[in-house]
Protein backbone atom coordinates (compact mmCIF):
# COMPACT_ATOMS: atom_id res chain seq x y z
CA UNK A 1 0.00 0.00 0.00
CA UNK A 2 1.37 3.35 -1.01
CA UNK A 3 0.89 7.35 0.27
CA UNK A 4 1.23 9.39 -2.53
CA UNK A 5 0.24 13.09 -3.24
CA UNK A 6 -2.67 12.97 -0.33
CA UNK A 7 -4.39 9.66 -1.75
CA UNK A 8 -3.91 6.52 0.41
CA UNK A 9 -4.30 3.12 -1.02
CA UNK A 10 -7.37 0.86 0.28
CA UNK A 11 -8.37 -2.31 -0.07
CA UNK A 12 -12.04 -3.18 -1.36
CA UNK A 13 -13.24 -6.72 -1.01
CA UNK A 14 -15.11 -7.50 -4.28
CA UNK A 15 -17.05 -10.33 -2.47
CA UNK A 16 -19.05 -8.09 0.38
CA UNK A 17 -17.90 -4.73 -0.83
CA UNK A 18 -15.83 -3.76 2.49
CA UNK A 19 -13.19 -1.32 2.21
CA UNK A 20 -10.15 -1.57 4.77
CA UNK A 21 -6.89 -0.20 5.38
CA UNK A 22 -3.75 -2.03 6.24
CA UNK A 23 -2.61 -4.82 3.57
CA UNK A 24 -3.72 -7.86 4.86
CA UNK A 25 -5.06 -11.27 2.45
CA UNK A 26 -8.55 -11.41 3.50
CA UNK A 27 -11.32 -8.97 4.00
CA UNK A 28 -11.58 -8.76 7.61
CA UNK A 29 -15.65 -8.68 7.25
CA UNK A 30 -16.69 -11.71 4.92
CA UNK A 31 -12.77 -13.65 4.93
CA UNK A 32 -12.74 -13.18 0.99
CA UNK A 33 -10.02 -13.23 -0.69
CA UNK A 34 -11.07 -11.36 -4.00
CA UNK A 35 -9.73 -7.67 -3.04
CA UNK A 36 -8.71 -5.14 -5.37
CA UNK A 37 -6.78 -2.08 -4.61
CA UNK A 38 -8.33 1.03 -4.86
CA UNK A 39 -7.14 4.71 -3.84
CA UNK A 40 -8.89 6.80 -1.95
CA UNK A 41 -9.74 10.88 -2.05
CA UNK A 42 -7.24 11.45 0.87
CA UNK A 43 -10.34 13.24 2.72
CA UNK A 44 -12.10 12.21 5.79
CA UNK A 45 -12.85 13.15 8.97
CA UNK A 46 -11.88 13.43 12.77
CA UNK A 47 -13.95 10.22 14.51
CA UNK A 48 -11.84 10.69 17.79
CA UNK A 49 -8.70 11.35 18.63
CA UNK A 50 -6.27 11.99 21.65
CA UNK A 51 -3.09 14.37 22.78
CA UNK A 52 0.10 13.59 24.00
CA UNK A 53 3.51 14.68 24.37
CA UNK A 54 2.39 17.82 22.69
CA UNK A 55 1.07 16.03 19.28
CA UNK A 56 -2.29 14.69 18.03
CA UNK A 57 -3.03 10.87 17.13
CA UNK A 58 -6.65 10.39 15.91
CA UNK A 59 -9.18 7.64 14.15
CA UNK A 60 -9.73 9.19 10.46
CA UNK A 61 -13.16 7.78 8.68
CA UNK A 62 -11.90 8.18 5.16
CA UNK A 63 -14.75 9.29 2.91
CA UNK A 64 -14.89 5.96 1.26
CA UNK A 65 -15.80 4.28 4.63
CA UNK A 66 -12.60 2.52 6.13
CA UNK A 67 -10.84 3.79 9.34
CA UNK A 68 -6.80 4.57 10.19
CA UNK A 69 -4.91 6.13 12.73
CA UNK A 70 -2.86 8.84 11.86
CA UNK A 71 -0.86 11.68 13.30
CA UNK A 72 -3.11 15.07 12.77
CA UNK A 73 -1.09 18.65 12.53
CA UNK A 74 -3.73 20.91 13.98
CA UNK A 75 -6.29 21.37 16.65
CA UNK A 76 -9.05 19.43 16.22
CA UNK A 77 -12.53 18.10 17.10
CA UNK A 78 -14.62 15.10 16.69
CA UNK A 79 -16.26 15.63 13.26
CA UNK A 80 -14.12 17.89 11.79
CA UNK A 81 -13.09 17.52 8.03
CA UNK A 82 -9.45 16.29 7.71
CA UNK A 83 -7.16 15.99 4.15
CA UNK A 84 -4.25 13.95 4.00
CA UNK A 85 -0.84 15.61 2.96
CA UNK A 86 2.61 13.78 3.05
CA UNK A 87 4.16 13.20 7.01
CA UNK A 88 7.25 11.68 7.39
CA UNK A 89 7.06 8.28 5.95
CA UNK A 90 2.97 7.71 6.42
CA UNK A 91 0.32 10.37 5.59
CA UNK A 92 -0.74 12.84 7.77
CA UNK A 93 -3.73 15.23 8.35
CA UNK A 94 -4.71 18.66 8.49
CA UNK A 95 -8.38 20.32 9.16
CA UNK A 96 -9.90 21.64 6.65
CA UNK A 97 -10.72 25.46 6.80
Amino acid sequence: MTFNEGRIEYLHCEECGHNFFYPRDRCPRCHGNRLERRTSSGNGRIFSYTEFQGGIYAIVEMDEGFRLYANVRDKVKIGDRVRAVQGKGRPEFVREP
